[in-house]
């Protein structure tokens, strides 16, 4: 009975256990291969993903790279370079400074034989904020023409005895004035007082333009955007306004328009009833003022020697409240009364 019952035990145990004997030796087994599994498969993707996330930090970082120098080379180095393009140049400041010359004037060689007046002569000297060859040269010319005539008269006879029978015509007296500046140009008014001894001399007004970018000298007229024809026409326009208020005392309009329309377009070196012996190169009738344009009449044009000269706007500049036919006038520096004759010192 106890075998039986060892039997029946065991078999049953036995039936029951063979499975468990197999099973259980093989879930270890699956679940240890599972996890080997699962770390093959882990080792083989590990590589990859690294390889990855390499990659994209190596393209972050060279993306970002890439920035910094953008921002913080190029972009600056570009933008230095387009303000370097489009800035424009210093603009030049210009100043003006009234120069003199002692000038010995003899005073009437045959009324007051040896008698001289010392006079001063006056001409502009431009300043500008940087150096300019241009300013350079206009002043040179500008000094060196007041200088001839100075040297001139100092030299002059002031004895008839002194002047050999002939007729002298002398400078006595001369002022260059600075009348108009702007970036591109400058422009002078001359006036001058010239005699031979006679009743009266001559009072003489020219103008002088010059460009402040190579010195040399240059036309008012054209300088204002007229051509010959419109300059001719605007002076007779100017003249019939003016005498439409202040008549000729001997000449009628249609002949004073006449008369200055043929010859205001003439250099007044070349003659026309003037004697200017040492003008200022590329100087005429015109002058360039803050009012516009303006033109200078001689003694007799508009009538008798008492009438007078006039200086007459012809073309008034943009803004300005002066119009066409208006006088302007230029104050004359010390030491000319602005009648011709110099004031006694």
């Amino acid at each position: 009975m106890d075998e039986p019952e060892k039997s029946c035990e065991a078999g049953a145990c036995g039936a029951s256990s063979v499975p468990q004997e197999d099973a259980s030796p093989k879930r270890p087994e699956t679940l240890r291969g599972a996890v080997n599994a699962t770390k093959h498969r882990s080792r083989r993707r590990v590589p990859m993903v690294v390889l990855v996330a390499l990659a994209m930090a190596l393209a972050a970082g060279t993306a970002y790279a890439a920035y910094r120098v953008y921002t913080d080379m190029w972009l600056p180095a570009q933008q230095a370079q387009n303000e370097q393009t489009v800035e424009a140049p210093e603009e030049i400041i210009y100043s003006v400074e009234t120069r003199s010359m002692d000038v010995s004037v003899p005073v009437d060689p045959y009324d007051a034989p040896g008698k001289r007046e010392a006079q001063k002569w006056y001409y502009p000297h431009i300043e500008a904020s940087t150096q300019s060859d241009a300013v350079d040269k206009i002043n040179a010319a500008l000094e060196e023409s007041m200088r001839s005539d100075v040297e001139k008269t100092n030299a002059a006879p002031d004895a008839a005895e002194d002047m050999g029978g002939a007729i002298v015509f002398i400078c006595q007296y001369r002022s260059v004035t600075l009348t108009y500046i702007d970036n591109d140009i400058v422009c002078v008014r001359d006036q001058r007082y010239d005699t031979g001894w006679g009743p009266h001399g001559s009072t003489t007004v020219t103008g002088c333009a010059y460009s402040l970018e190579t010195g040399d000298p240059i036309d008012p007229v054209s300088t204002f955007g007229l051509t010959p024809e419109q300059a001719k026409s605007a002076v007779a326009d100017a003249v019939t306004a003016y005498l439409a208020t202040d008549p000729s005392d001997v000449l009628s309009t249609n002949a004073v328009v006449r008369d200055i329309t043929n010859m205001c377009l003439m250099s007044p070196a070349l003659g026309s009833g003037v004697d200017v012996e040492n003008p200022l190169d590329g100087c005429s009738h015109f002058y360039i003022a803050s009012e516009g344009l303006v033109f200078a009449t001689e003694d007799h044009q508009m009538g008798s020697y008492a009438y007078g000269r006039r200086e007459l706007l012809v073309a008034p500049s943009d803004g300005s409240l002066a119009k066409v036919g208006d006088t302007v006038a230029i104050e004359a520096p010390m030491g000319f009364s602005g009648s011709g004759q110099a004031s006694s010192q």
